[in-house]
């Protein structure tokens, strides 16, 4: 069957000297893979219009029962050369790359309000946001949408509104007040309001909030722990460690 579909390539993999296969996040379809033949000879029609982290309009060749898709067709939408060519840019468009594929799995449904939450990711990415809110904001947004949200304004255990010293527990879904807090680790009151602005404003006022020196990575780590409890896998982040040198490094 052929279909047409908005998609992001968030990831190339060489698949023989001349063929790529990639993989797509879709408006209609959600992730799927795709081989695209002969993409990599010269003079290809392929040629521009598949590159990483940009958005196209592709035409598919889809077969019931098959996870792999084959690419006829593909035009340009958007083709973010500034997430390939800015290093800060780049490295955030990578690590939230990383967390779609880790968190969005193959034949699910499709999900306009993901494909969304992508565009924007990598919209305020190429105008020059800080990477890490945006990052730790999308991802939030992901969970959210993926079924996996947690709870940041009031006690997971018992509904409380969170006063004084507040706890975090992965297992009970979120932040536990003093009551609760003997199963949980103390956090910083920060991280707290920084995951519940994350989860309630627009994501172009979180990019926008500063936290302390490390307050990113601390955010980031809880993250990361709390969907490997909740996922029962753990996340393969490939860029996380190019963000957190870039952060020491000062960029």
């Amino acid at each position: 069957m052929r279909v047409s579909t908005n998609a992001f390539v968030l990831r190339r993999i060489r698949w023989s000297d001349s063929s790529l296969i990639l993989t797509l996040y879709s408006l209609d379809f959600g992730r799927i893979s795709a081989v695209v033949r002969g993409a990599l000879r010269p003079g290809s029609r392929f040629l521009g219009r598949i590159e990483l982290f940009s958005q196209g309009e592709f035409q598919l060749i889809r077969r019931e029962g098959r996870e792999l898709d084959t690419a006829i067709e593909a035009s340009v939408i958007s083709h973010g050369r500034l997430l390939r060519t800015n290093f800060r840019a780049f490295a955030g468009a990578g690590l939230f790359a990383d967390w779609l594929l880790c968190v969005v799995s193959h034949g699910n449904e499709p999900s306009g309000p993901v494909y969304r939450l992508l565009e924007q990711v990598f919209a305020l990415l190429e105008a020059g946001s800080s990477p890490w809110p945006v990052v730790c904001g999308g991802v939030i947004r992901l969970l959210q949408l993926s079924g996996l949200g947690f709870s940041a304004d009031t006690c997971a255990a018992c509904g409380a509104r969170i006063q004084g010293q507040a706890f975090w527990s992965h297992s009970s879904g979120g932040v536990l007040c003093g009551n609760c807090g003997e199963s949980g680790f103390p956090v910083k009151s920060g991280l707290i309001s920084f995951l519940s602005k994350a989860g309630n404003s627009s994501l172009e006022s979180v990019a926008r909030v500063s936290l302390w020196p490390g307050g990113y990575i601390q955010c980031h780590s809880l993250l990361k722990e709390y969907a490997q409890v909740h996922l029962e896998h753990r996340l393969l982040l490939r860029s996380e460690k190019v963000m957190k040198e870039m952060l020491n490094a000062g960029q």
